[in-house]
Order: structure tokens, then sequence, then C-alpha cells
């Protein structure tokens, strides 16, 4: 969010609180100076009139740790607690009922649904106990079904690891929205996200496009790999995924074998690699997904 964004939205939560229409003209503080001062008077109006409003501008660092103070103490919250962070993305906007499903799921007064923007949410969950990696897999899961079937819309979910540390909320948020990027672009037809697990992802999302162009053109040809379908990328993603094995591949992909080796063999032909050569693969595997970060990126 720009200086200029930010600027504006803590205005209109100051016109909120207030019913004054307040402007910023010959200001001679820094826009971070400015941007500071608006934060302490939304806070001393006291905008955050709800958990929710209150947790939006902590995960979103709108309110600093010692400002959060005050608000933890009125809204009862364990600072020690076991929580973790999911982060939902629709492709269109969500309704109401949508936030009324993902309500019913609060069991915990330590619980919270965060509306972050027209087609983005935060559900912050409170543990008694570290829930393992199936055990979260499975809440993921759950949330998305039942949201296609009952409120007829899809989501795609990120999480991160638990944090034990009430402090450590605004990183992990941080992390799981970028997580979000990241699977979009190289997992984008998962619907579940592990920023933890993103670690191939997380590596190329740091490489500058002009990187990424470079080495495109010392090996698949940009121009190239514009030509490839859906169909071309799903079959070398199921061959990748099945470690380059014909017989997983065929029977994931429900073709006969021949077929297979036929289509690898006119990619080979095009491309000049062979992707069931381990070496060829890798190169193969990761151009694509440069290609993707590459188309992402423009």
């Amino acid at each position: 969010m720009s200086t200029e964004e930010q600027k504006l939205k803590l205005l209109e939560q100051l016109y909120k609180a207030t019913g004054i229409n307040f402007e910023v003209n010959d200001s001679e503080l820094s826009d971070e100076e400015l941007i500071s001062k608006l934060k302490e008077m939304v806070v001393r109006f006291n905008v955050l009139d709800s958990k929710s409003s209150f947790y939006r501008a902590f995960l979103t660092r709108e309110l600093s740790y010692s400002d959060a103070a005050a608000y933890v103490h009125r809204y009862h919250i364990k600072e020690d607690a076991i929580r973790m962070i999911f982060y939902l993305e629709s492709q269109t906007n969500y309704s109401k009922e949508v936030i009324s499903l993902l309500k019913s799921l609060l069991q915990d007064s330590q619980d919270a649904l965060i509306e972050i923007d027209p087609r983005h949410l935060a559900l912050v969950l409170h543990f008694d106990a570290k829930p393992s990696t199936e055990e979260v897999e499975q809440y993921c899961h759950e949330f998305l079904d039942m949201l296609e079937s009952e409120a007829f819309i899809s989501f795609k979910i990120c999480y991160d690891l638990p944090v034990s540390n009430f402090s450590d909320l605004p990183n992990s948020f941080k992390d799981i929205v970028i997580g979000m990027r990241i699977g979009n672009i190289f997992k984008s037809t998962d619907h579940v996200y592990s920023y933890s697990n993103l670690g191939l992802g997380r590596l190329l999302f740091n490489i500058p496009m002009e990187e990424i162009e470079t080495y495109l053109n010392h090996h698949i040809n940009i121009d190239i790999l514009s030509t490839l379908d859906a169909e071309t990328l799903n079959l070398l993603n199921a061959f990748f995924n099945n470690d380059l094995s014909i017989a997983e591949t065929s029977r994931e992909l429900f073709i006969h074998r021949n077929t297979l080796i036929y289509r690898l063999d006119k990619f080979s032909d095009l491309t000049g690699y062979d992707v069931r050569k381990f070496s060829d693969a890798i190169t193969v595997m990761l151009s694509v997904m440069l290609y993707n970060y590459l188309r992402a990126g423009k």
C-alpha cells in the first residue's frame, strides 16, 4: 500500500470516528512521520471498535505492537496462546453468506475473522496444542469444501506455522500473503498452500526479472514456452509429480503409455530437452516455473 493510500485510509477512519473531515495540507513532516501521527490519532479516537478491526490493523501493521496493548487487554486476548492465521482468497467478491459461514467455525473467544478486502479474508484460530500438518490440511479442506458447497464460491487458502507469541502475528500474516502470491504463480492448480512448503517457489520468487529472461533465453526460449498449451503443461507437471515415471503418469492422466511417450518425444523435438532424463527434467521444470513467474509479473 502506497503512502498516499495509507494516508487516505487513515483519514477515512478518523472521519468515521469523529464526523470531522480532516485534510493534510503543507505538512512539514516526512511521509513516514505523517503516517505515524495519523495512526496515533486513529488509536486515540478509538476507531478500532471491534476485535476484528483491531486484528486487521495489527496484522497489516497499521497499529504497532506497543499501541496494541490497550486493545489486547480490552478484548481479553491471551498473548501467549498458540495461534494460526489462515488467509483466504476468492476469484470474485465474497458475499455476506461467506462471512456468516466462517463465523460459525469460530468456536473459541480467542478466534477472529478479519475482512481484509472484498476478495481476501483472514481467520485467526486459537489452539490448545500445536496442531499436526495433517490436522491443518484437514481444516483447510473443510473450510474450502463448506464455502463451495454452501456459498457456491471457490477460495484458495494459505497458512504458515503456528505462533505462540502474539507479537509474531504480523510477520506470519506478511509471509502468508506473499505465500498466496507464490502459490498462485508456481502451484496454480492447487487450492491449499503452506508457506513453509513453498521452498523452490520462494527461492525463484526473489530472482530479478532480467535474470529470469537471461536464463530462459539460454535454455528454452521464451517464444517456445509461449506456444505450450495447457494440455502439454499439465502433462509435464504430472510427469514431474510422478518422479518421471511413465507408468504412474499414464495412469494418472488416463492415457496409454505409448501416447505419453509420443507426446514427450514431440516436446523433445520442439525444445531439445528430453524430460525422461533427470538433468533435462530439472531444466524444463525450472524454465516453466520461471516463465509462469515472468508472465505473472508483467
